[in-house]
């Protein structure tokens, strides 16, 4: 399908890669990872044809449909969102419209029998481009990206950046092409749309490329992973979590190889000392040295240097009741999100906010930021507790014109610079890198400043609004180990699930003004709402505990997730069949024999697919 032959690609700042062969395959899933500023996205610009290389060719295959989703925020139309997304068929649209005025025009003269066959032939053409279906696969879609029915006819550039990106993204899926781009796709979703497009993607038929920084969503969307790290792009086939597996092994095999050369070469040149003056010797010495020469020189890995461990300040001894929402009500005019809300939040606690959106996740936490005022009742922290809170625009308190260590400087009471130097580096700041501007950052190193800058002084309690969006992994692995490590509480809002469960270990699910309390992290929470959706009761989750490890659970959570997409495709083929039953009902084919047999075998499909998906489900449900 896309074909790259030893590509290369290099800016005035450096090399960003060179020799890149590999292809891009029917049904091949590839993950795009590696540092930011590696050339994920430039990678991606090239397979588009945006960008070209600097040497070397790529060979798209002839009428390949290709879908490409950016980082970039989409501009607001005037358009409603549903025929925003529906712009992805033109053609659709086109024989859409003709329908109409021909019908219209029949009306007038219903025996013109050639604008009768027109109307025909017409008819046949949008069936063969599934515009009978078009409306409603967008609207499910739309649905499954967040948008309640209510929305669909409201206009895009009354949305926000974020929400724009899912009208965006709608569009590309239902346009089905050969091959899906997607560009960190999920920085703008919840964790509700971030699953949903993960189940949509599982049942995808063609080729993937995707950069995202999200764990389990390479790991249930891939079937490859291209590395560009060091200059340097490898082809891992496997999910991301493969991936890792073969980087450790190849890591291992390089670092045994290169300490072997590495005593040789150390060898080699004592021999070369020890005899280099004895005419005895002279021949070998000469051999040596020309050996040495010609030597070709195993670089050491990268990953066997020193890892980077962040150290956050640490908050002074908390007391044991950190916050408290006594009978809290909060009201946006007519709109109420909580009404007599009451929680204690505690000491070590480290707590996930899970909910569909518009729940009010956000909200809690502006609350207990004090970012949003209470309509009702009381908010009451514990004795000497310090808040710091990172919200989704955090970026904004950043001043673009001073640099990274000036704004880090700013609110560090105090610290040496050398401190500051020491506390940047362990950001991924090193060196000559503190003194660049802000506003020449990329999204990625905004992130990190942003949050370097909130966690710079100690604080008992973190709130965190996807303080992961635009990290890379090497980032996240940084700030992760550091927030596992805090000894404060926190609570955060992510929707990225590796990182929830590496540091929560309680989950607030949030819906109709309630917070459940599950006393576990984000895979403990799926668990616990069991394969059926079933909460397990609060007496019998005390007397029982959690009875199955951790592996049983994931697996029971597949097993729900593919039960969804199984009910979902029973409904798709009922109301697919029944729409080819109403359709050779109508008088208007009646004797049009080749449109009923075509009817007739897409019945029988339809009926016989539903079955095989009936039977899956009852063996699923049977577990």
């Amino acid at each position: 399908m896309i074909l790259l032959e030893n590509i290369s690609k290099e800016y005035p700042d450096g090399l960003l890669f060179s020799n890149v062969s590999f292809q891009i395959k029917n049904r091949m899933r590839i993950g795009l990872v590696g540092p930011n500023g590696s050339g994920k996205t430039t990678l991606l610009r090239l397979m588009l044809g945006s960008e070209h290389p600097d040497s070397g060719n790529i060979q798209v295959e002839k009428n390949l449909t290709i879908g490409y989703l950016p980082q970039d925020i989409i501009i607001g139309t005037k358009r409603t969102i549903l025929n925003e997304v529906l712009e992805a068929f033109p053609e659709i649209r086109r024989i859409e419209h003709n329908m109409a005025e021909l019908s219209a025009a029949i009306a007038k003269s219903p025996e013109d029998s050639k604008k009768l066959k027109k109307l025909g032939e017409l008819q046949q053409q949008f069936d063969s481009v599934g515009g009978w279906d078009i409306d409603r696969n967008a609207k499910d879609i739309l649905g499954g990206l967040g948008f309640e029915e209510d929305q669909f006819e409201k206009y895009m550039d009354t949305f926000s950046g974020g929400w724009r990106m899912r009208v965006a993204l709608a569009g590309i899926l239902l346009k089905n092409p050969d091959v899906l781009f997607l560009d960190e796709p999920t920085n703008h979703l919840d964790l509700d749309a971030t699953i949903w497009l993960e189940n949509f993607l599982a049942e995808w038929r063609g080729a993937l490329v995707m950069i995202s920084h999200d764990r389990q969503f390479l790991d249930q969307s891939v079937n490859n992973i291209v590395e560009i790290d060091q200059n340097k792009v490898i082809l891992y086939k496997g999910n991301y979590s493969k991936y890792l597996e073969q980087k450790e092994l190849r890591i291992e095999q390089q670092q045994a190889a290169y300490s072997n050369q590495q005593d040789m070469i150390a060898q080699t040149k004592r021999f070369i000392e020890r005899f280099r003056y004895k005419n005895t010797k002279a021949r070998q010495v000469q051999s040596k040295i020309k050996q040495l020469e010609k030597l070709e020189l195993i670089e050491e890995p990268v990953q066997s240097r020193r890892k980077i461990n962040l150290q956050i300040p640490q908050p002074a001894r908390n007391p044991l009741k950190v916050a408290l929402l006594k009978k809290v009500a909060k009201h946006f005019g007519a709109i109420e999100v909580y009404n007599d809300l009451n929680l204690e939040i505690e000491r070590g606690q480290k707590i996930g906010l899970v909910g569909h959106n518009g729940a009010g996740k956000s909200t809690l936490l502006k609350l207990l930021a004090g970012a949003e005022a209470i309509t009702a009742g009381n908010l009451i922290y514990g004795s000497n507790v310090d808040v710091a809170y990172f919200a989704q625009h955090q970026l904004e308190v950043l001043d673009p014109n001073l640099s990274v260590f000036e704004n880090i400087q700013k609110v560090s009471s105090g610290k040496q610079e050398s401190e500051i130097r020491s506390y940047l580096g362990s950001f991924l700041f090193p060196g000559d890198t503190i003194e660049k501007l802000v506003k020449v950052l990329s999204g990625g190193e905004r992130s990190r400043l942003s949050l370097a800058k909130m966690l710079i002084n100690p604080a008992n309690l973190l709130l965190l609004d996807e303080p992961t969006n635009h990290l890379d992994m090497v980032s996240r692995d940084v700030v992760e180990a550091a927030l596992k490590q805090f000894s404060g509480t926190i609570v955060c809002i992510s929707h990225d699930r590796h990182f929830l469960n590496e540091i929560t270990n309680i989950t607030y699910e949030i819906g109709k003004g309630r917070v459940t309390v599950y006393n576990g992290n984000y895979d403990y929470y799926q668990w616990k709402k069991g394969v059926s959706g079933r909460v397990v009761d609060a007496v019998e989750e005390k007397a029982k505990g959690p009875s199955k490890k951790k592996s049983d659970y994931k697996e029971r959570k597949k097993i729900a997730n593919r039960i969804r997409v199984l009910e979902r495709k029973i409904a798709e083929t009922e109301e697919i069949a029944e729409g080819y039953k109403k359709e050779l009902a109508s008088p208007a084919i009646a004797s049009d024999y080749e449109k009923i047999q075509k009817l007739l075998n897409q019945v029988k499909e339809t009926e016989e697919q539903y079955f095989k998906y009936l039977e899956e489900l009852e063996e699923l449900q049977a577990i």
